[in-house]
Protein backbone atom coordinates (compact mmCIF):
# COMPACT_ATOMS: atom_id res chain seq x y z
CA UNK A 1 0.00 0.00 0.00
CA UNK A 2 0.94 3.33 -0.57
CA UNK A 3 2.30 5.99 2.13
CA UNK A 4 -0.94 8.11 0.85
CA UNK A 5 -3.08 4.93 1.28
CA UNK A 6 -1.83 4.55 4.15
CA UNK A 7 -2.55 7.82 5.32
CA UNK A 8 -5.70 7.61 4.69
CA UNK A 9 -6.34 4.34 5.93
CA UNK A 10 -4.97 5.77 9.05
CA UNK A 11 -7.39 8.79 8.93
CA UNK A 12 -10.37 6.64 8.81
CA UNK A 13 -9.55 4.56 11.60
CA UNK A 14 -8.81 7.19 13.47
CA UNK A 15 -12.45 8.62 12.80
CA UNK A 16 -13.82 5.44 13.60
CA UNK A 17 -14.27 5.90 17.40
CA UNK A 18 -16.36 9.24 16.85
CA UNK A 19 -18.60 7.67 14.16
CA UNK A 20 -18.91 4.63 16.72
CA UNK A 21 -20.22 7.80 19.52
CA UNK A 22 -22.65 9.07 16.75
CA UNK A 23 -24.68 6.09 16.19
CA UNK A 24 -24.09 5.36 19.64
CA UNK A 25 -26.15 8.62 20.51
CA UNK A 26 -28.89 7.90 17.72
CA UNK A 27 -29.38 4.08 19.17
CA UNK A 28 -29.75 6.11 22.50
CA UNK A 29 -31.73 8.59 21.93
CA UNK A 30 -34.86 6.29 20.53
CA UNK A 31 -34.69 4.97 24.06
CA UNK A 32 -36.72 7.46 25.82
CA UNK A 33 -39.56 7.19 23.51
CA UNK A 34 -39.93 3.33 24.39
CA UNK A 35 -39.92 3.88 28.17
CA UNK A 36 -42.58 6.19 27.49
CA UNK A 37 -44.58 4.33 25.74
CA UNK A 38 -44.55 1.58 28.82
CA UNK A 39 -47.36 1.45 30.66
CA UNK A 40 -45.47 -0.98 33.60
CA UNK A 41 -43.92 0.87 36.84
CA UNK A 42 -40.62 1.77 36.76
CA UNK A 43 -38.82 -1.18 39.22
CA UNK A 44 -40.91 -4.01 36.43
CA UNK A 45 -39.44 -1.60 33.58
CA UNK A 46 -35.93 -1.92 34.91
CA UNK A 47 -36.00 -5.29 36.52
CA UNK A 48 -36.74 -6.50 33.05
CA UNK A 49 -34.86 -4.69 30.42
CA UNK A 50 -31.79 -6.00 32.25
CA UNK A 51 -32.65 -9.55 32.35
CA UNK A 52 -33.39 -10.08 28.87
CA UNK A 53 -30.33 -8.10 28.07
CA UNK A 54 -28.43 -10.44 30.63
CA UNK A 55 -28.53 -13.56 28.17
CA UNK A 56 -27.62 -11.48 25.41
CA UNK A 57 -24.88 -9.89 26.41
CA UNK A 58 -23.51 -13.16 28.36
CA UNK A 59 -23.19 -14.66 24.89
CA UNK A 60 -21.46 -11.93 23.16
CA UNK A 61 -18.79 -12.17 25.97
CA UNK A 62 -18.09 -15.43 25.20
CA UNK A 63 -18.25 -15.42 21.54
CA UNK A 64 -17.33 -11.83 20.54
CA UNK A 65 -15.55 -10.88 24.24
CA UNK A 66 -13.12 -12.38 26.32
CA UNK A 67 -15.73 -14.47 27.77
CA UNK A 68 -16.94 -13.50 31.68
CA UNK A 69 -15.43 -14.71 35.25
CA UNK A 70 -14.66 -12.78 38.09
CA UNK A 71 -12.31 -10.38 37.20
CA UNK A 72 -14.80 -9.10 35.07
CA UNK A 73 -17.08 -8.70 37.49
CA UNK A 74 -14.43 -7.58 39.89
CA UNK A 75 -13.77 -4.48 37.23
CA UNK A 76 -17.27 -3.99 36.23
CA UNK A 77 -19.39 -4.06 39.54
CA UNK A 78 -18.42 -0.68 41.14
CA UNK A 79 -19.45 1.32 37.64
CA UNK A 80 -22.40 -1.05 37.41
CA UNK A 81 -23.79 0.63 40.70
CA UNK A 82 -24.00 4.11 39.30
CA UNK A 83 -24.91 2.75 35.61
CA UNK A 84 -27.99 0.92 38.18
CA UNK A 85 -28.43 4.52 39.72
CA UNK A 86 -28.65 6.72 36.50
CA UNK A 87 -30.58 3.75 34.51
CA UNK A 88 -33.41 4.04 37.24
CA UNK A 89 -33.31 8.05 36.99
CA UNK A 90 -33.26 8.47 33.89
CA UNK A 91 -36.44 6.05 33.23
CA UNK A 92 -38.11 7.81 35.72
CA UNK A 93 -37.31 11.33 34.81
CA UNK A 94 -38.87 10.48 31.10
CA UNK A 95 -42.22 9.13 33.20
CA UNK A 96 -42.15 12.43 35.14
CA UNK A 97 -41.32 14.98 32.72
CA UNK A 98 -40.88 16.00 29.21
CA UNK A 99 -38.40 14.33 26.83
CA UNK A 100 -36.99 17.23 25.90
CA UNK A 101 -35.85 18.53 29.62
CA UNK A 102 -35.05 14.73 30.65
CA UNK A 103 -32.63 14.46 28.01
CA UNK A 104 -31.28 17.73 27.94
CA UNK A 105 -30.74 18.23 31.51
CA UNK A 106 -29.33 14.75 31.40
CA UNK A 107 -26.67 15.98 28.54
CA UNK A 108 -25.29 17.98 30.77
CA UNK A 109 -22.34 15.70 31.66
CA UNK A 110 -20.36 17.34 29.62
CA UNK A 111 -20.22 20.50 31.78
CA UNK A 112 -18.69 18.51 34.47
CA UNK A 113 -16.43 16.85 32.63
CA UNK A 114 -15.02 19.81 31.84
CA UNK A 115 -13.87 20.55 35.32
CA UNK A 116 -13.18 17.04 36.56
CA UNK A 117 -11.34 15.39 33.59
CA UNK A 118 -8.27 17.63 33.64
CA UNK A 119 -7.39 16.00 37.42
CA UNK A 120 -9.34 12.59 37.39
CA UNK A 121 -8.04 11.23 34.23
CA UNK A 122 -5.69 13.79 32.70
CA UNK A 123 -7.05 14.88 29.82
CA UNK A 124 -6.45 18.01 27.99
CA UNK A 125 -8.91 20.89 27.31
CA UNK A 126 -8.33 23.15 25.17
CA UNK A 127 -9.76 26.45 24.64
CA UNK A 128 -11.28 25.81 21.23
CA UNK A 129 -13.31 22.68 23.02
CA UNK A 130 -14.61 25.11 25.53
CA UNK A 131 -15.84 27.46 23.84
CA UNK A 132 -17.85 25.33 21.33
CA UNK A 133 -18.93 23.54 24.59
CA UNK A 134 -20.29 26.95 26.49
CA UNK A 135 -22.25 27.66 22.82
CA UNK A 136 -23.75 23.83 23.33
CA UNK A 137 -25.02 24.51 26.69
CA UNK A 138 -26.22 28.26 26.27
CA UNK A 139 -28.26 25.75 23.06
CA UNK A 140 -29.30 23.11 25.99
CA UNK A 141 -30.16 26.09 28.61
CA UNK A 142 -32.58 27.53 26.00
CA UNK A 143 -33.90 24.17 25.56
CA UNK A 144 -34.74 23.46 28.99
CA UNK A 145 -36.03 27.18 29.72
CA UNK A 146 -38.37 27.36 26.64
CA UNK A 147 -40.41 23.95 27.88
CA UNK A 148 -43.53 24.44 26.77
CA UNK A 149 -45.73 24.27 29.88
CA UNK A 150 -49.27 24.35 28.86
CA UNK A 151 -51.68 21.94 28.74
CA UNK A 152 -50.97 18.61 27.38
CA UNK A 153 -47.46 18.70 28.46
CA UNK A 154 -45.67 16.39 30.84
CA UNK A 155 -43.12 19.26 32.23
CA UNK A 156 -42.22 18.63 35.99
CA UNK A 157 -40.08 19.92 38.49
CA UNK A 158 -40.13 16.49 40.16
CA UNK A 159 -38.71 15.05 36.43
CA UNK A 160 -36.47 17.61 36.00
CA UNK A 161 -34.85 16.80 39.46
CA UNK A 162 -34.66 13.57 38.32
CA UNK A 163 -33.14 14.07 35.58
CA UNK A 164 -30.68 16.40 37.12
CA UNK A 165 -29.82 13.23 39.21
CA UNK A 166 -29.48 10.75 36.48
CA UNK A 167 -27.29 13.56 34.87
CA UNK A 168 -24.46 13.49 38.63
CA UNK A 169 -24.61 10.21 38.72
CA UNK A 170 -23.70 9.67 34.81
CA UNK A 171 -20.91 11.44 34.92
CA UNK A 172 -19.76 8.97 37.50
CA UNK A 173 -19.82 6.19 35.88
CA UNK A 174 -18.71 7.84 32.45
CA UNK A 175 -15.63 7.94 34.61
CA UNK A 176 -15.61 5.15 36.01
CA UNK A 177 -16.05 3.17 32.42
CA UNK A 178 -13.02 4.97 30.77
CA UNK A 179 -10.86 4.05 33.70
CA UNK A 180 -12.12 0.55 32.80
CA UNK A 181 -11.40 0.69 29.09
CA UNK A 182 -7.92 2.39 29.19
CA UNK A 183 -6.76 -0.73 31.25
CA UNK A 184 -7.78 -2.85 28.11
CA UNK A 185 -11.40 -4.47 29.54
CA UNK A 186 -12.87 -6.54 26.27
CA UNK A 187 -16.33 -4.26 26.34
CA UNK A 188 -18.77 -6.83 25.32
CA UNK A 189 -17.66 -8.52 28.96
CA UNK A 190 -17.68 -4.74 30.89
CA UNK A 191 -20.94 -4.49 29.80
CA UNK A 192 -21.69 -8.47 30.77
CA UNK A 193 -20.66 -7.21 34.57
CA UNK A 194 -22.66 -3.97 34.51
CA UNK A 195 -26.04 -5.83 33.40
CA UNK A 196 -25.10 -8.64 35.76
CA UNK A 197 -24.63 -5.36 38.84
CA UNK A 198 -27.47 -4.17 37.78
CA UNK A 199 -29.66 -7.65 37.83
CA UNK A 200 -28.46 -8.37 41.71
CA UNK A 201 -29.83 -4.46 42.43
CA UNK A 202 -33.06 -4.66 40.38
CA UNK A 203 -34.86 -7.74 41.74
CA UNK A 204 -34.89 -6.74 45.40
CA UNK A 205 -36.39 -3.59 44.28
CA UNK A 206 -38.51 -4.95 42.16
CA UNK A 207 -40.14 -7.38 44.66
CA UNK A 208 -40.54 -5.17 47.08
CA UNK A 209 -41.87 -1.75 45.08
CA UNK A 210 -43.91 -3.30 42.33
CA UNK A 211 -46.92 -4.33 42.01
CA UNK A 212 -47.34 -5.38 38.44
CA UNK A 213 -44.62 -7.99 37.97
CA UNK A 214 -47.27 -10.16 36.27
CA UNK A 215 -49.50 -7.81 34.29
CA UNK A 216 -46.95 -7.19 31.60
CA UNK A 217 -48.49 -6.53 28.61
CA UNK A 218 -46.83 -8.07 25.18
CA UNK A 219 -47.07 -4.40 24.63
CA UNK A 220 -44.47 -3.97 26.28
CA UNK A 221 -42.35 -6.53 26.37
CA UNK A 222 -41.96 -5.59 22.36
CA UNK A 223 -40.84 -2.58 24.08
CA UNK A 224 -38.43 -3.91 26.40
CA UNK A 225 -36.60 -5.77 23.53
CA UNK A 226 -36.35 -2.87 21.70
CA UNK A 227 -35.06 -1.22 24.23
CA UNK A 228 -32.38 -4.22 25.08
CA UNK A 229 -31.58 -4.16 21.33
CA UNK A 230 -31.49 -0.73 20.36
CA UNK A 231 -30.08 1.97 23.02
CA UNK A 232 -29.06 -1.14 24.81
CA UNK A 233 -26.88 -3.69 23.00
CA UNK A 234 -26.41 -1.25 20.17
CA UNK A 235 -26.24 2.14 21.96
CA UNK A 236 -23.61 1.02 25.05
CA UNK A 237 -21.51 -1.14 22.91
CA UNK A 238 -20.48 1.45 20.81
CA UNK A 239 -19.70 3.90 23.10
CA UNK A 240 -18.08 1.83 25.43
CA UNK A 241 -16.03 0.60 22.95
CA UNK A 242 -15.35 4.01 21.84
CA UNK A 243 -14.55 5.39 25.17
CA UNK A 244 -10.31 3.94 24.90
CA UNK A 245 -9.79 5.90 22.11
CA UNK A 246 -11.54 9.08 22.74
CA UNK A 247 -11.17 11.56 25.82
CA UNK A 248 -14.23 11.46 27.67
CA UNK A 249 -15.22 15.47 27.06
CA UNK A 250 -15.61 14.71 23.29
CA UNK A 251 -17.34 11.24 23.37
CA UNK A 252 -19.71 13.09 26.15
CA UNK A 253 -20.34 16.44 24.16
CA UNK A 254 -21.08 14.62 20.83
CA UNK A 255 -23.93 13.25 22.84
CA UNK A 256 -25.85 16.63 23.13
CA UNK A 257 -27.04 15.69 19.64
CA UNK A 258 -29.11 13.08 21.34
CA UNK A 259 -31.38 15.27 22.89
CA UNK A 260 -32.76 17.09 19.84
CA UNK A 261 -33.18 13.45 18.20
CA UNK A 262 -35.28 12.67 21.03
CA UNK A 263 -37.20 16.06 21.50
CA UNK A 264 -38.07 15.78 17.67
CA UNK A 265 -39.01 11.90 18.10
CA UNK A 266 -40.89 13.10 21.04
CA UNK A 267 -42.98 15.80 19.05
CA UNK A 268 -43.36 13.25 15.78
CA UNK A 269 -45.11 10.02 17.63
CA UNK A 270 -45.60 11.26 21.54
CA UNK A 271 -47.15 14.93 20.28
CA UNK A 272 -45.49 16.36 23.46
CA UNK A 273 -45.08 20.04 22.46
CA UNK A 274 -42.09 21.80 21.07
CA UNK A 275 -41.58 25.60 21.68
CA UNK A 276 -39.89 28.21 19.36
CA UNK A 277 -37.33 28.85 22.05
CA UNK A 278 -36.45 24.81 22.15
CA UNK A 279 -36.05 24.33 18.49
CA UNK A 280 -33.46 27.92 18.48
CA UNK A 281 -31.82 26.53 21.21
CA UNK A 282 -31.36 22.90 19.15
CA UNK A 283 -29.83 24.68 16.26
CA UNK A 284 -27.41 26.30 18.69
CA UNK A 285 -26.51 22.90 20.44
CA UNK A 286 -26.05 21.15 16.74
CA UNK A 287 -23.83 24.25 16.12
CA UNK A 288 -21.78 23.63 19.20
CA UNK A 289 -21.45 19.49 18.61
CA UNK A 290 -20.26 20.32 15.04
CA UNK A 291 -17.54 22.59 16.33
CA UNK A 292 -16.71 20.33 18.77
CA UNK A 293 -16.24 16.94 16.49
CA UNK A 294 -14.31 19.07 13.76
CA UNK A 295 -11.59 20.13 16.42
CA UNK A 296 -11.66 16.75 17.47
CA UNK A 297 -10.74 14.70 14.33
CA UNK A 298 -8.13 17.60 13.41
CA UNK A 299 -6.37 17.00 16.53
CA UNK A 300 -6.45 13.21 16.66
CA UNK A 301 -5.30 13.56 12.61
CA UNK A 302 -2.43 15.66 13.63
CA UNK A 303 -1.12 12.85 16.04
CA UNK A 304 1.58 10.51 14.64
CA UNK A 305 0.66 6.54 14.09
CA UNK A 306 -2.08 4.84 16.58
CA UNK A 307 -1.35 3.12 19.54
CA UNK A 308 -1.04 -0.63 19.56
CA UNK A 309 -4.79 -2.48 19.70
CA UNK A 310 -6.81 -5.71 19.65
CA UNK A 311 -9.55 -3.97 18.95
CA UNK A 312 -10.37 -4.82 14.93
CA UNK A 313 -11.33 -1.28 13.76
CA UNK A 314 -7.93 0.41 15.01
CA UNK A 315 -5.72 -2.48 13.87
CA UNK A 316 -2.60 -0.97 11.30
CA UNK A 317 -3.41 -4.37 9.45
CA UNK A 318 -6.60 -4.36 7.13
Amino acid sequence: MTAAGNTGALHRRRGAPIVAVAVAVMAWAVGPLFVSSLTISLPTTVLFRQLIWLPVLFVLAHTAGDGFNRHHFAVAWKPGIFFALSTALGFGSFKETTIANATLIGSLTPALLLFLAPRILGEKITTQRVVYSLISFVGVIAVVIGADTSSGSQHGLFGDALAFGNMAVWTIYFIAAKRARDEGTNTWSFLTGICLTNVLLAIPWALIASDDLLDVQPRDWMFLVLMMLIPGTIGHYLMTWAQRYLDTTVSSLITLGGPIVSTSLAFIFLGQNIAVTQMLGGVVVLLGLGGVIVSATTARATKSGIAGTADPLLNSNP
